[in-house]
C-alpha cells in the first residue's frame, strides 16, 4: 500500500512540475506580442535572442537558422516587379531585423524613399 501511495505522490508531483513549467513558459510570453506563426511554435526568448537580453535585437543568424538565407526565402514581387530581398541598393546584405520585426509592426525600409507596396508584408 505504501508503494502505491508513494508512486501516486511522485506522479502527482511530476504532473504539477510539468504544469508549472508550461505555465512559466506561457508567462514569459504573456503580454508580449508575437507573430501568430512564431507563437504557435511555443518558442522561448532564447530561441531568437540567444544570450542577448530580450530587449536587444536578435542577430540575423537566428532568422537564417529557421528560414534560410534571403535567396532561399520565397518572395513575391510587388506591382513594379521588384523583390524585397534583392535590393538595388543593398543586395542581400541587410540584416533580417532591419525590415522584419517580431514584437511590433515590421518596417519596409524601401518606403523611407520609395512608394512601394508589399502585399504579403506584415
Amino acid at each position: 500500500m505504501n508503494t502505491i501511495r508513494k508512486n501516486l505522490t511522485l506522479l502527482a508531483m511530476g504532473v504539477c512540475a510539468a504544469f508549472a513549467l508550461t505555465s512559466a513558459h506561457a508567462a514569459t510570453l504573456a503580454g508580449v506580442p508575437m507573430k501568430d506563426h512564431h507563437a504557435k511554435l511555443m518558442q522561448t526568448c532564447e530561441t531568437c535572442h540567444g544570450t542577448a537580453t530580450p530587449t536587444e535585437r536578435p542577430d540575423g543568424k537566428a532568422c537564417i537558422g529557421c528560414h534560410g538565407t534571403m535567396d532561399k526565402i520565397p518572395t513575391k514581387p510587388n506591382r513594379f516587379d521588384k523583390f524585397p530581398h534583392a535590393s538595388a541598393h543593398y543586395g542581400n546584405t541587410l540584416d533580417c531585423t532591419t525590415c522584419h520585426a517580431e514584437h511590433k509592426a515590421s518596417r519596409a525600409l524601401c518606403n523611407d524613399c520609395h512608394v512601394v507596396e508589399w502585399t504579403n508584408f506584415k
